[in-house]
């Protein structure tokens, strides 16, 4: 009886030892890739303002876009870029 609660204890420690977290390998993972990066001229969009806080682009820079009913819009953050894409109709109606 003795061997056997001996040979149970230790198949016990074995176990434990094997899940060990300390000698867990970490899988490498590479780093994420770089956004490209594009040039938007302000000839491409299709108004030179901000809809949301109504900057011109001209002034402030196109900081984000989207493209909305095959035009392409800037907006001066990313801030009014999501605003905008919350209810685009609205915006553009206000033209």
């Amino acid at each position: 009886m003795k061997k056997l609660l001996f040979t149970a204890n230790i198949l016990m420690v074995l176990a434990l030892a094997s899940c060990n977290p300390k000698t867990e390998q970490k899988a490498e993972t590479a780093p994420a890739p770089e956004p490209k990066k594009i040039e938007i001229k302000l000839s491409d969009l299709s108004i030179n303002k901000d809809f949301v806080c109504g900057m011109s682009l001209e002034e402030g820079g196109v900081a984000d876009t989207t493209s909305y009913d095959g035009k392409l819009y800037g907006f001066c953050s990313p801030e009014c870029k999501t605003e905008f894409a919350k209810n685009p109709s609205s915006y553009l109606a206000q033209k």
